[in-house]
């Protein structure tokens, strides 16, 4: 099956929001340098499949920063030789996804190298870099530029920036035929192509599980939230699907370095606060996509509590969830108690406890 790339904004969106989130660049970067790349790689007369291949690299460009996880003390010669890894994790994410194109893994493995041998993570120089991905790293580059925070430039500034760079970052010929394709002016024009679908159930639980296991203290924890998210809804008449895959979305939170505090006592004060945060960047990078937009409110309400008022029925079943993950069963029904009709509604206390006692 394939359908429109602008209509294919799902869970490989989310992953491109999750590198834009690691990277530290406004959420949906990676879907426009994307979006260039490919039109730069049709104007050069690049066949479909490249195209396709330009596109799905380009989007998920930075995704491999999932894979880094470092300790807040690490020094600078330890941060750069982990990030120059970040390529390689990246081209092992995209090779995992059985509808990208085979060259999509190469292209982003490559995107970071440098025409005189200074990039990452390989140091090739010359034509030893695939034009593609040099083509991306120059796409990457133009970007970077318009969109800087500090000093954003037009487009036609931004190209011309790049001659600095031509013959040591980037291949001459290169850094030429991008210019000519800016100047001409349809750079930030419609894009179609079709490709094939994914299965975007499977790919958030792979990508949840990606950002579990960059903390110990978080591993397996969205199918253990997943699993009893399913159970709790059954039993609250809520959509059970639905409420698996908000439980795997809370990780989208964690999207961030260094990797978040999360080791506070689940009913404190503190908790709630350090949540709040985790809440509403999950939101917000389910926001960013359009298939996931509606699932960005129960997300960033995750951490209100039941006397706050209107609570929603989905955002206070995955307020509990993430409070009883951190609780022994044995502990469980003491401190739920407690929380009930303060912290917690009333019903979805009573069903997680049914649970409990349901337990072999």
């Amino acid at each position: 099956m394939t359908v429109p790339v602008d209509l294919a904004d799902g869970a490989l969106g989310l992953y491109s929001a999750v590198g834009d989130a690691f990277a530290g660049r406004r959420l949906g970067f990676g879907r426009r340098r994307a979006a260039v790349a490919a039109r730069f790689a049709r104007r050069r007369g690049r066949d479909e499949d490249a195209v396709a291949a330009t596109w799905y690299a380009g989007s998920l460009a930075e995704v491999g920063l999932v894979a880094i996880a470092l300790p807040p003390e690490a020094g600078a010669q330890q941060r750069t030789l982990a990030y120059a890894d970040a390529p390689l994790h990246g081209a092992r994410i995209v090779a995992a996804f059985p509808s990208a194109p085979p060259r999509a893994s190469d292209i982003v493995r490559w995107h970071r190298e440098h025409d005189d041998g200074t990039g990452i993570p390989d140091r090739l120089r010359w034509d030893g870099i695939p034009a593609d991905a040099a083509a991306l790293g120059i796409t990457h580059a133009f970007l970077e530029a318009v969109e800087d925070p500090d000093e954003p430039r037009e487009g036609v500034e931004a190209v011309f920036a790049l001659a600095a760079e031509s013959g040591r970052r980037f291949a001459v010929d290169l850094v030429r035929s991008f210019r000519e394709f800016i100047l001409a002016g349809d750079w930030d024009g419609p894009l179609a192509f079709a490709r094939s679908s994914i299965d975007d159930d499977d790919a958030i639980r792979l990508l949840a599980q990606r950002i579990d296991a960059r903390d110990a203290r978080t591993g397996g924890r969205s199918e253990r939230l997943a699993t009893l998210g399913t159970m709790l809804a059954q039993r609250l008449d809520l959509d059970p699907r639905r409420t698996a895959r908000l439980a795997r979305l809370l990780a989208l939170g964690r999207a961030t370095d260094p990797v978040p505090q999360d080791d506070f006592d689940p009913f404190s004060r503190f908790a709630r606060d350090g949540r709040a945060a985790l809440a509403h960047r999950a939101g917000a990078i389910a926001a960013s996509v359009a298939a996931y937009a509606a699932d960005a409110p129960p997300l960033a309400a995750s951490a209100t509590w039941y006397e706050d008022g209107n609570q929603e029925p989905l955002a206070g079943v995955l307020g509990l969830l993430l409070a009883v993950d951190a609780l022994s069963p044995l502990d469980a029904p003491r401190r739920l108690a407690a929380a009930s009709g303060t912290q917690f509604a009333p019903d979805t206390t009573r069903a997680y406890l049914a649970i409990l006692n349901e337990a072999p």
